[in-house]
């Protein structure tokens, strides 16, 4: 695969998982799990990895074999986020908020894990560095991979502390329900298959 195609191939991946995580709208119910300001440096963050990886991909001469790893595991992020917000439809919000609904997705994607659309970001995450690593001595700027560093360690963060939340919330509001569910589900890995009794 010469690194036209490549390139075009992880642009769209790219471009599809920030469409799918990208949900700034205001919905009704909507409330915060964690002061605002942290979620909109969260939504300042976010753009950074995302335009160093840009710029690895677009200096990127040839392929090489770790850069098929990369895409591998890109398209497996993209396709974990993809697949979680279509499961959770009306009820999916912007990381740092959840809906006042009485009820809580448990199908699709959410029967084998209970943050599918966080492990999804640390995926790609994850992928994203097989392109940018090897390729930081070469053109990048020592400035941006500084840059998103601080931001992919902010995001991580965030994203562990909301995965936390989101759990409390939810045990809160559901109570032995959802205790039940996470006994089953594990919260990043599809390590339990939940079932629903009859």
């Amino acid at each position: 695969m010469g690194p036209i195609v490549f390139k075009c191939l992880q642009f769209a991946v790219l471009l599809v998982f920030i469409a799918f995580i990208s949900d700034f709208r205001k919905k009704k119910g909507m409330i915060p799990l964690i002061g605002e300001g942290w979620t909109c440096l969260l939504k300042v963050a976010y753009l950074v990895p995302f335009i160093v990886y840009g710029q690895a991909l677009l200096i990127m001469h040839h392929v090489d074999w770790y850069d098929f790893i990369a895409l591998g595991l890109t398209l497996l992020g993209t396709s974990l986020v993809v697949k979680a917000k279509m499961d959770l439809s009306a009820q999916h919000t912007w990381v740092g908020y959840c809906l006042t609904s009485d009820s809580h997705t448990t199908r699709g994607i959410y029967s084998y894990m209970r943050h599918p659309i966080y492990a999804g970001i640390y995926i790609l995450v994850l992928g994203s560095l097989f392109t940018i690593l090897p390729r930081l001595n070469f053109s990048l700027s020592l400035l941006f991979p500084a840059a998103a560093l601080i931001s992919v360690t902010y995001i991580m963060g965030f994203i562990i502390f909301l995965a936390n939340k989101e759990t409390e919330t939810l045990l809160e509001k559901h109570g032995a329900l959802f205790q039940q569910y996470k006994e089953r589900v594990h919260a990043f890995l599809p390590l339990r298959k939940f079932c629903e009794r009859n």
